[in-house]
């Protein structure tokens, strides 16, 4: 559960440090994709020792789950960009964004 939190806060540093300086819409999907990166490969390492030494993991198997989740859906974003698409047609929330 440690190391879950310590992985929040370090997501969480990573976007407020964009809120000072914002970057342009590629490089924040870029950087947001390879802290995620970094998160899942640090999180599966933790599952790997918490199971060598008896510890409960499902609740970390699900955390990368929900991270492989969030790193396809960068990766489409950043696939739109790439194309000169700034916002995906098929938005859930339409109104909302407005």
């Amino acid at each position: 559960m440690k190391k879950i939190t310590l992985s929040v806060a370090a997501l969480s540093l990573a976007i407020s440090g964009f809120c000072t300086n914002p970057p342009t819409n590629k490089e924040l999907v870029k950087e947001i994709s390879l802290t995620t990166e970094d998160m899942i490969e640090s999180m599966r390492i933790g599952i790997v020792e918490d199971k060598f030494n008896g510890f409960p993991v499902e609740m970390a198997e699900i955390y990368v789950h929900n991270l492989l989740d969030v790193l396809s859906k960068l990766e489409d974003i950043q696939a739109n960009l790439s194309k000169g698409e700034y916002y995906s047609n098929n938005c859930e929330n339409c109104d909302e964004i407005d």
